[in-house]
């Protein structure tokens, strides 16, 4: 039986070659689309999810709304919350707090900064992370021992046998020689966690930093481990109430009469983690829009559909060929039951001829793909990870779908039907119907998709190009200038800086680039009512405008000549309040200050901190954040000497990033030899922000692409099959005095109706998913008509293109060949 099924299915395939090709490449197309995004789905999905008992830990998140402000999720946590939290609901199985810390690591020559985090003791049972070396029992029982990666253990022992060797940390201006208790296994890709050295928090540790005694300091995150789900769902209704008991009280360390009016606290799954867009993250890692991956996995079901239906499509417009067949077989005694396994056994074969060369087609394209798409996707055909089992339940979904209406159609023609018509049954007018249908719906998906791919990509390339307030080419940021060793020699590193060839300009801030983190300060303005608002901060020494290449829009910059510029006399006195000083503000900072135009806030006084200051100049603003993220109000305050922590900028010209990479580096050996050298351009630092939208929309293209292609494979069969079958009208129509320009209107109208039909279809989808999508970014550009024009353009050029040449060659075919044969 198989064996006459296959010579049957290989008589029809090579007696209508077209269309058999047609078939398997556009099955196939579809297929290698669908695979490529599943495989970047499923990595985008995986995150954290191959942690032991992720579904029950939990990262506890906060919201701060403060006046002024708008409300700002962070994964930074007081540290304050996590044993009250213990203490208060018995639900909780095991907590651990993550405070991170740059701190420089040293071992002979080698020495670096690098990423520690501070944790409580049962890390482990709540993170249940795989060691290569040592035991989780005893890898943090002592508090000078310390846990790194196999990356670091290479870096700096050559080797990830190290347990029981010794480093050097350096802990607020302090070298302590600590061990190596444990060696972490390097984590997967797929992890929020980004983890160097794990060392356990102690009491000195805690003295020194706030964040374990006040609620308003928040400088690392809190994982918590729950018995099972109700048990998280429980203590998260009750958080508000926690907080109200909890974080109550006037005191500095509290929040105050009314906690819950600033603090919001929730819990996130940690497989979810990755999708909290709008979460500051320790590590400034972008985390991934869940939209943009929904959307992804949308492409790949239509282009999957896109595909089925253009099978769809071309199998039951070809069903007239083998009309006679069927009726023949049925006069012999096939039955109906008999013929649908037949040509649902075909359906099943030629989808998996067309998944066979699906997968060598997503073999050949991945590379490109992964070039394009900024991924490191790879196919697994074995174990957890393996496609084939996914691969053998397409095979069977596609051919069941694709098969079964053209299956049902063929096994229900009539043989006396067939035998006595002179011509070879359609469909019908509803055949005809069904199949314009199909190509309706093929080309609204594939226009939706290519109006959404334009709107993404032109978005991707105005925040890319958007003006941030800063040139970021040219732009050097040195991280290591924080590093509390050399708080004393701020001023003389750069000095020595400004004294390397090529450097136009140096200065230095408080602030992380890529950070959501700011320090914030209350604002009281004399004579308005209401209660204080709340602004962020940023300290800068001289040049800090020049050096990034911002532009003030009213009054004047920091300079040394005006004293009451500098903050240092102020805020370095017991009699601070008694000493005013000036500073600028950005321009978000003057509207939410009630400042009106820039202009209007020069002059202008108010109280920070209880000192008096003075606003001698407006600037534009900067955006050091995602173009998703609005920018905050901002005053900056002016520190002669030096700042505490800090970037360093520097503004270089007439040499190449390496180049001044190389002059730096010997610049800082002279002044700092002991300290690290950690630097890099503004475009790599900020480049995270932007590449993500940037890669999505390549990703976003080639499906959309692919799909317009596969219903323009439809299209081309059915164009073929139709034109073939009116070969007959087309020459009496020339006989009675058509002309080649009336059959060519006639024959291309009658295509790309549907197409028009579709594009009608398309316009309001693509108008409702671009306006939500585009409404995450602060920056965005407005949903022209062109984009909607130009792809409606696009497919229609396409669309007639695939159709046009079929539909001239039979225009201008003599009539007496059409009308020669039967």
């Amino acid at each position: 039986m198989l064996q006459h099924y296959l010579l049957t299915l290989y008589r029809a395939l090579t007696r209508h070659r077209l269309y058999a090709v047609l078939n398997i490449l556009g099955l196939a197309v579809g297929v290698a689309v669908f695979l490529v995004l599943f495989l970047d789905v499923r990595y985008e999905t995986s995150f954290d999810r191959w942690v032991p008992q992720a579904e029950n830990t939990y990262r506890l998140d906060e919201t701060i709304t403060r006046p002024g402000l708008a409300p700002r999720p962070s994964a930074k946590t007081t540290s304050v919350s996590a044993p009250l939290l213990k203490a208060d609901y018995p639900q909780i199985a095991g907590y651990t707090r993550l405070i991170w810390m740059d701190e420089t690591l040293t071992r002979g020559l080698t020495t670096d900064q690098e990423d520690v985090r501070y944790v409580d003791p049962d890390f482990f049972q709540v993170l249940a992370l795989p060691l290569a070396k040592g035991d989780v029992a005893t890898a943090l029982a002592a508090p000078d021992n310390v846990v790194i990666t196999e990356t670091l253990a290479r870096k700096y022992f050559g080797t990830t046998n190290v347990v029981g060797q010794s480093l050097d940390l350096t802990e607020d201006r302090t070298v302590a020689h600590v061990r190596v208790s444990a060696v972490l296994r390097d984590l997967p890709p797929n992890t929020h966690l980004k983890l160097g050295v794990l060392k356990v928090i102690t009491p000195a540790f805690e003295n020194r930093n706030d964040t374990f005694t006040s609620w308003n300091s928040q400088l690392g995150s809190t994982y918590l481990r729950f018995r099972d789900r109700a048990d998280a769902q429980a203590v998260a209704a009750d958080l508000a109430n926690f907080i109200a008991r909890r974080a109550k009280g006037g005191e500095d360390t509290k929040l105050g009469q009314h906690p819950n009016d600033l603090l919001q606290l929730r819990l996130t799954p940690l497989p979810a983690i990755h999708f909290q867009a709008a979460i500051t993250t320790a590590d400034f890692q972008p985390n991934v829009d869940r939209r943009i991956i929904s959307s992804l996995a949308v492409v790949a079901v239509l282009t999957l559909a896109i595909a089925i239906l253009n099978y769809v499509n071309l199998a039951t417009a070809q069903s007239a060929l083998r009309a006679k067949e069927v009726a023949v077989r049925k006069a012999l005694g096939a039955t109906q039951r008999g013929l649908m396994i037949q040509f649902l056994a075909e359906a099943l074969i030629t989808a998996f001829v067309s998944v066979l060369v699906g997968l060598a087609i997503t073999e050949l394209t991945l590379p490109l793909v992964n070039a394009a798409g900024g991924s490191d996707l790879a196919l697994t055909y074995w174990g957890a990870d393996g496609v084939l089992p996914v691969l053998l339940v397409a095979t069977l979904a596609i051919g069941l779908a694709a098969g079964f209406y053209p299956a049902l159609l063929l096994s229900s023609y009539q043989p006396a039907k067939v035998l006595a018509s002179s011509r070879m049954p359609g469909g019908g007018k509803l055949g005809g119907q069904i199949r314009n249908g199909l190509v309706v719906f093929q080309f609204a998906a594939a226009i939706t998709l290519t109006i959404c791919t334009l709107v993404l990509s032109a978005q991707a390339k105005f925040v890319q190009n958007a003006d941030r307030g800063f040139r970021h080419e040219g732009l050097i940021l040195i991280d290591s200038l924080g590093l509390d060793d050399l708080r004393d020699k701020q001023p003389l590193i750069l000095d020595a800086l400004r004294a390397v060839p090529g450097v136009t300009a140096v200065a230095s801030s408080d602030r992380e680039p890529v950070s959501k983190t700011f320090n914030l300060a209350k604002i009281s303005i004399p004579g308005r009512p209401g209660p204080d608002l709340t602004v962020s901060m940023e300290f800068t020494t001289a040049g800090y405008f020049k050096t990034l290449g911002g532009q003030l829009v009213a009054g004047r910059d920091f300079d040394r000549v005006h004293h009451a510029d500098d903050a240092s006399p102020a805020l370095g006195t017991d009699t601070a309040n008694t000493i005013p000083f000036d500073v600028v503000l950005n321009e978000t900072a003057a509207k939410t200050l009630g400042f009106g135009l820039p202009q209007g806030a020069l002059g202008r006084s108010f109280n920070v901190f209880g000192h008096v200051v003075t606003v001698v100049g407006v600037a534009r603003n900067i955006r050091f954040m995602s173009p998703h993220d609005p920018v905050p109000p901002l005053i900056y305050l002016y520190l002669n000497d030096r700042v505490f922590g800090g970037i360093a900028y520097v503004r270089y010209e007439d040499a190449d990033a390496q180049t001044m990479m190389a002059r730096l580096t010997s610049a800082w050996r002279h002044i700092a030899p002991g300290e690290p050298f950690v630097a890099r351009t503004a475009d790599d630092r900020l480049s995270a922000y932007y590449m993500p939208d940037q890669q999505r929309g390549r990703m976003f293209t080639i499906g959309a692409a692919l799909a317009v292609l596969i219903g323009c494979i439809g299209l081309y069969g059915l164009a073929s099959f139709n034109t073939a079958r009116r070969v007959r009208e087309i020459g009496i129509r020339k006989t009675l005095g058509a002309s080649t320009r009336d059959i060519l209107q006639l024959l291309i109208s009658q295509f790309l109706w549907p197409v028009v039909i579709a594009n009608l279809i398309a316009w309001p989808l693509a108008f409702m998913a671009m306006t939500n999508w585009l409404a995450s970014f602060d920056q965005r550009i407005g949903l022209s008509p062109l984009y909607f024009i130009s792809a409606t353009a696009l497919t229609l050029l396409i669309a007639l293109a695939t159709v046009g040449g079929q539909a001239w060659s039979v225009a201008r075919a003599e009539p007496a060949q059409a009308l020669r044969h039967e």
